[in-house]
């Protein structure tokens, strides 16, 4: 068993946010899935992003807004947001900070190819 958590993990800036891959963690092994958490400052956002993978980012602390090819989805504490590859999306963080669990991966057709 791992016990993994946000308070813990090493946060970097990137990409307007603050993150932590979970390759950061020793003797995870191969998983099927890449992993980081990541912060949102509040009253802050990330910058644009737009990825080949399927994304669940789930809001573990705060409340955040996703904005998803234009349109907005508020996200309180507990919401799962399951982007599709090539959706356009900036994470804004509400009146506090927001720390979400992003779990990202290929899509079988494009993880054979």
């Amino acid at each position: 068993m791992h016990k993994l958590t946000v308070s813990e993990a090493e946060l970097a800036p990137s990409n307007g946010i603050h993150i932590g891959r979970w390759s950061q963690y020793a003797g995870l092994g191969a998983l099927p899935f890449d992993a980081m958490w990541f912060e949102v400052p509040a009253h802050g956002q990330s910058k644009t992003d737009c990825h080949p993978e399927v994304e669940l980012a789930v809001v573990v602390d705060g409340e955040a807004t996703f904005t998803v090819d234009g349109r907005d989805t508020p996200a309180p504490r507990g919401t799962a947001i399951l982007l599709q590859p090539g959706e356009s999306h900036v994470v804004h963080a509400n009146d506090g900070p927001v720390r979400v669990l992003s779990i990202y991966w290929l899509p079988e057709e494009k993880a054979d190819a």
